[in-house]
């Protein structure tokens, strides 16, 4: 499922590009970006919108600078970029040194809020990686911005009642939470665990517990 998307993903943007942008997506999106992306960005957040692959920043050089991912969404403008230490330190020249202190500053006086990542932790903690950037996009965006479906009100309340446990919970407490039946409590559950909300915790053909998954903790229910 993951690759097709990317695929599709990566195909929507190269239609926009063209010269040196074209080839830098063509080219940079690479191991190190995509596993971000695969281990980190879709598990945590969902869907692929607003994300940008070796996204160009004009700078004061009459060039460009190039960043390996861009979440451009309003009002904030985030840049990821995804480091391999034996890379820079092998690489790495005064000049080169030079060069990333005046990107680095020009970024950020455009605004330009900037998160590194390395891709050391991305392979070897990943589950650490998704929640820093959940932590990010959660503090400057009230959480995950998107669903595919809106959550109704008793939807809400579970996802309430399992975030404020903060441990796996019974479909009887759900029911005694909304004050409704077993049956109607079970179909909302399962319609939540298929959002990718809730995960089950115990019970292999009768769902016997719950809990919120990483995306259902960061959710913000207003």
């Amino acid at each position: 499922m993951f690759d097709e998307l990317h695929k599709r993903w990566l195909a929507g943007q190269r239609k926009k590009r063209s010269g040196e942008s074209f080839r830098r997506l063509k080219e940079g999106h690479a191991f190190a970006e995509k596993l971000f992306v695969e281990e980190v960005w879709w598990p945590a957040i969902g869907n692929l919108e607003f994300l940008q692959a070796e996204y160009e920043v004009p700078n004061l050089r009459n060039s460009s600078y190039y960043l390996d991912l861009a979440y451009i969404r309003s009002p904030y403008r985030l840049g990821f970029e995804v480091d391999d230490f034996s890379s820079h330190a092998k690489n790495i020249t005064r000049r080169g040194f030079d060069y990333e202190l005046d990107r680095h500053n020009q970024l950020m006086h455009d605004d330009w809020r900037i998160f590194r990542f390395s891709l050391d932790a991305i392979k070897e903690r990943p589950l650490q990686c998704r929640q820093n950037l959940l932590q990010i996009i959660g503090k400057l965006y009230g959480g995950i911005h998107h669903l595919s479906s809106p959550l109704t009100l008793k939807q809400k309340e579970i996802m309430r009642l399992a975030n404020r446990l903060a441990r796996p919970f019974t479909p009887e407490e759900a029911c005694l939470q909304l004050g409704a039946g077993s049956r109607h409590v079970r179909n909302l559950l399962h319609e939540l665990v298929g959002m990718d909300l809730l995960e089950v915790t115990s019970g292999s053909v009768r769902a016997r517990s719950y809990r919120a998954t990483l995306r259902g903790r960061s959710l913000f229910l207003g």
